[in-house]
């Protein structure tokens, strides 16, 4: 009897080894660039599109959903490859002192919420820091970010 339970304590101790191992997800630092540029009218929402490089490589776009205080943003990446990056954040503008109006840093805290192909069950958090030039026609940000991005389809690196 004794013989029969450790077998079956082994067996349930492998097959939740092999459920764990199942469940867990990669995640993978990404880092790289991005240039927005504002596409919308003064009188619409706020929308930028933007080129990413880096980890990220493609495109983005960016809506505004609300104003100060409380800005968030959705932000949207489509990479190279195809797949879609989904995220919200909250973007902030400091003005630089002694630089000429318009000249801001740029910081936005993101919370990735899934996606497809790759990113798809994807979360995790972006960081973007940055130069905005709203004195510009167009308005035009620079960024440069980092982050991790985890999920069931993600392969890890070892950075």
């Amino acid at each position: 009897m004794t013989r029969n339970r450790n077998i079956a304590l082994a067996l349930a101790v492998a097959l939740l080894g092999t459920a764990i191992e199942a469940r867990a997800d990669d995640c993978q630092y990404v880092r790289g660039s991005i240039a927005e540029t504002r596409i919308s009218l003064d009188t619409e929402p706020a929308r930028f599109l933007g080129t990413v490089t880096g980890v990220l490589n493609g495109a983005s776009t960016v809506t505004l959903l609300s104003g100060p205080p409380n800005v968030r943003s959705l932000d949207i990446f489509l990479t190279k490859s195809g797949d879609v990056l989904r995220a919200e954040g909250s973007p902030t503008r400091t003005p630089i002192p002694g630089a000429p109006p318009g000249e801001f840093t740029s910081h936005v805290d993101l919370d990735i919420k899934g996606g497809w192909g790759k990113y798809e069950g994807a979360y995790g958090t972006l960081e973007f820091d940055g130069l905005s030039h709203t004195g510009a026609v167009p308005p035009t940000t620079d960024f440069v970010y980092k982050g991790t991005v985890c999920g069931p389809n993600i392969k890890g690196d070892q950075n």
